[in-house]
Parts: structure tokens; C-alpha cells; sequence
């Protein structure tokens, strides 16, 4: 019996023993220690980097985003060698990969967590109810920051009016900030892709563009909506080639970064054909002929027909013909002159397809020299220049008759025939009575025989009126004789 109470004694002493050993494994399983690595963001890196990743001895770990400018890894590991972590990476908005070097990476964090105590196993009895999982929570994504938009507009106008050999091209280059951040502009290039302008011009040309338009921008760069503006004007020598090049073609490129460091470029193309100064121009009068002291009325007709701009440089008039004074023909240039310049379209200068007319009146004096200028030739040209050295001139001529009035044909004859027949009248009855005084012979009544002949006398003049008037008075002065003979021989009857 004592020996069998013995034997019990030692197996009660193994189970406790057991039982303590049980106890003590499962204490020290209730303790896991973790291991947490930060990240520390630059004010920079806060806001463009979004995911990250770390790798530690060959495991990828994912972090969290603690706050804005600290990224944490946990690591389940007791003890974390900083030099056995390979990469931590992190990513922008579009997932391009920023990595950090190790120096970067803050001590770790050692942090205990206790296990839940062990749940005792239900009675056979009771009804086991099967254990309900809890429901996942899902971290909603943090919104990805939008951008600011970037956007830059380049422009090129050149002056295609004014483009002719030996005229000069007016460029004008405008910058505009179109997008919703600051930039600045880094570089600008003007590169000529056709025509036969001298690179040395194109360079020094190039250059007075680009130092206004960085002085205008200034350190600070464009804000949203800010634009500059340069104006200059290249030269086309008049001995550029344009038969072989007449366009001439070039690119204005402008780039630019924002606080980002995101770059964006525009560019404007330009194309210029070069043209040739030229016009026409008309001219009419209201009549064709004229006498003296009547105005003569001129109407002209100017056209541009180019494409370019033209610029008035003289209008004046010359007389091929007629016989106008000296002081008349500078009296009336003068007046035309004036009249011209006044004209409003060509203040401002003769555009492209533009049409002008105008009247001008010169007054003919009363004693205008028929026998010197019968016929009167006006002459009027006009010049035209795009600058100094390109110009075109174009004249027209316009004939008129000079005349002097005709008489009316129908009262004149008659009045002139009326008189010369009541002179020679007058003058025959004068010569028969003078004839029969000188006789001493008595009237005759032969006087109204005469009249009456000399009423149907046609009118003469001049020398042949004069000759007439001696064969009247000759067969008078014979008929008058012939009548004092019969009267002092009376006849006798036999």
C-alpha cells in the first residue's frame, strides 16, 4: 500500500511539472514583436509621390501614408538591419518610380502586441455556433492632387504687305502664358526654312528679338494669362534672288517649365510670298472739245493692283501739247498736287485691290492761242513707293480740241446781202443825176429803171463789188449821151 501511494505521488509530480512547462510556452507566444521603418518626404516630394514600396531580405513590404510627409513600413521581424533593406520606391501621380537611398530612412520602431488570450474549448453539450468573420474594411483610396494645367502659345505674324525685293519684312513675335501655373521661359530659336536671306542678318536680326522678349518676361517668367509682344523688321536686299526663291518660309519656337519642372514647347510656322509693287490708272474728260474760256473737266481712276501697300509720292502734271503759259501749267500742277495728297485713302497709305477716282478742273483762259495749241494734251503721273528704294510710276495721257465758236449761217448772209444791195443803189442813182447835171439836159425819168436794176443786182465784195459799180455807171453815162444826141437831132419825116 505505501508503495502503491508513493508511485502516485511521483506521476502527480510529472503532470505538474508538465503542466508548468505548457504554461510557460504559451505566456511567452502571447508576445509578437514589430518592426517599423519611416519615411521623412521633402516639402517637394509631398507633392508629387503617391505609392511606395520596401524591400527587405528579398520580402516587398507596402507602406502607409502616416501623414503628408511621412511614409511608414511595418516589418513582423524582432530586429531590422537598416543596411540588409535594398530599395525603397515610391511613386508619382503617373507611376513613374522615385527611390530613396538608405540615408533617407529614419530608426525603427520596435512595438509589442499582445495575442488575444485562448479561447476555451465549448462544452459537447452546447451548440457550437460556427465563428462569423468579421467584415473587411477597405481603406478608400486618397484622391490623386490634379495638376495645374500647362500650356504656352508661340505666335509669328509677319507684315506680307510690305514683302517685295529691296523692301523690309515687319516680324512681329507674341509669348502667352495660356496655361493655369507661372512658367518660365529657357529658350527661344527663329529658324528660316526657305528663301535666300543672308544668314549673318538672320542672326543679328534673331538676336535683338530674343534679348527684348527675355527682357520683357524678366526672371520671374509669365503668370497665367500674361502675354509680350516685339516688333521688328528684316531687311530683303534688291539683290535677293527671286526668281529662284520667292517665298520665303520660317519656324518661331519658344519653351518652357513650370514650378514642376514640366516642360512644354509651341512653335508658329510663317510663310511669305513675295510680291511686286504695281497699279494702273485711267483718266477721261467731259468733253471732247472745249473753246477758250471754258473749264475742261478731268475724271482719273487709280488702282492698286498688287498685293502689297503703296505709299504716295508724287502726282504732277505736264502738257505734251497746247498753248498753255508758263504761269498756267504751274498754277495748275500745283493745284492737282494738293488735291492729291488730300485724297484720305492715300494717307494712310494704298492698300491691296484698293480703287481711287477723283475730278480735277482746269479753266481755259478767253485768250488761249487757237493757232498755237489746237489740240490740248494734259499728261498726269502718279508714283507710288513701298520704302525708299522700291517705287513704280505709271502715267496717262487725254486729249481735247480746242475750238473757236462758228456763227450762225442762215441771218448772216441775209443781212450782209441786204446792205451791200441798199449801198449799191445809193451810189447809181448818185452817179446818173450827177451825168445829167454836167449836160444841161432836163430830167429824164430813167431813174426808177435804175433803181429798180439795181434792186436785182446780187451783193458783191471786196474788189469785184468795186468793178461792178464802173460797168453800171459806164452804160449810164452811154445811155444818157445816147439820149441827148436823139434830142438835138429830131428826125425828119420824108
Amino acid at each position: 500500500m505505501k508503495h502503491n501511494i508513493q508511485r502516485i505521488v511521483a506521476l502527480f509530480t510529472i503532470l505538474m511539472f508538465l503542466s508548468t512547462l505548457f504554461t510557460i510556452h504559451v505566456a511567452h507566444a502571447d508576445t509578437v514583436t514589430f518592426r517599423y521603418i519611416q519615411v521623412n518626404l521633402s516639402q517637394e516630394e509631398t507633392k508629387t509621390l503617391y505609392e511606395s514600396s520596401l524591400v527587405y531580405e528579398d520580402v516587398t513590404y507596402y507602406g502607409v501614408r502616416e501623414s503628408a510627409n511621412v511614409w511608414r513600413f511595418m516589418i513582423d521581424t524582432e530586429s531590422v538591419d537598416d543596411s540588409l533593406i535594398d530599395l525603397v520606391t515610391l511613386y508619382d501621380a503617373e507611376g513613374v518610380p522615385y527611390t530613396f537611398s538608405p540615408t533617407t530612412i529614419t530608426d525603427s520602431y520596435p512595438i509589442e502586441v499582445e495575442e488575444p488570450p485562448a479561447i476555451e474549448e465549448p462544452d459537447e453539450s452546447e451548440e457550437v455556433m460556427p465563428p462569423v468573420d468579421p467584415e473587411p474594411v477597405v481603406e478608400e483610396a486618397a484622391p490623386e492632387p490634379t495638376l495645374p494645367k500647362l500650356a504656352i502659345e508661340a505666335v509669328n505674324i509677319a507684315g506680307v504687305n510690305r514683302a517685295v525685293v529691296g523692301g523690309d519684312i515687319p516680324y512681329t513675335f507674341i509669348v502667352k502664358n495660356t496655361g493655369d501655373t507661372a512658367l518660365k521661359v529657357t529658350n527661344f530659336s527663329h529658324e528660316y526654312v526657305s528663301g535666300d536671306v543672308d544668314h549673318l542678318s538672320i542672326e543679328s536680326f534673331n538676336q535683338e528679338i530674343f534679348n527684348q522678349l527675355f527682357d520683357l518676361i524678366g526672371d520671374d517668367g509669365l503668370l497665367p494669362g500674361e502675354q509680350v509682344e516685339v516688333t521688328d523688321v528684316l531687311a530683303i536686299p534688291t539683290d535677293y534672288s527671286f526668281s529662284v526663291h520667292p517665298e520665303i518660309g520660317s519656324v518661331f519656337q519658344v519653351i518652357g517649365v513650370d514650378e514642376f519642372d514640366r516642360i512644354v514647347t509651341s512653335e508658329s510656322q510663317q510663310i511669305i510670298l513675295l510680291q511686286q509693287p504695281d497699279f494702273t490708272v485711267s483718266a477721261t474728260s467731259e468733253k471732247a472739245t472745249v473753246q477758250p474760256g471754258e473749264p475742261v473737266r478731268y475724271t482719273y481712276t487709280i488702282t492698286n493692283t498688287s498685293k502689297i501697300t503703296l505709299f504716295l509720292s508724287d502726282a504732277m502734271l505736264t502738257w505734251p501739247n497746247g498753248a498753255l503759259t508758263e504761269e498756267e501749267r504751274n498754277m495748275a500742277n500745283r493745284r492737282f498736287r494738293e488735291q492729291v495728297e488730300a485724297i484720305p485713302t492715300f494717307l494712310d497709305g494704298f492698300g491691296p485691290e484698293e480703287e481711287v477716282t477723283f475730278s480735277f478742273e482746269l479753266p481755259l483762259f478767253p485768250s488761249y492761242d487757237l493757232r498755237a495749241g489746237a489740240e490740248l494734251i494734259q499728261r498726269a503721273t502718279f508714283t507710288f513707293h513701298v520704302n525708299e528704294d522700291v517705287g513704280v510710276t505709271r502715267s496717262v495721257d487725254v486729249p481735247v480740241g480746242v475750238k473757236q465758236a462758228v456763227p450762225s449761217k442762215e441771218e448772216e448772209p441775209k443781212q450782209e446781202s441786204k446792205k451791200q444791195q441798199q449801198e449799191l443803189k445809193t451810189e447809181d442813182v448818185s452817179v446818173v443825176k450827177i451825168v445829167v447835171q454836167e449836160s444841161g439836159a432836163p430830167p429824164v425819168e430813167h431813174v426808177d429803171e435804175s433803181d429798180t436794176y439795181a434792186q436785182d443786182l446780187l451783193p458783191m465784195t471786196g474788189e469785184a463789188d468795186d468793178a461792178w459799180h464802173a460797168m453800171v455807171g459806164t452804160l449810164l453815162f452811154a445811155s444818157g449821151l445816147l439820149l441827148l444826141i436823139c434830142r438835138k437831132h429830131p428826125s425828119t419825116k420824108p
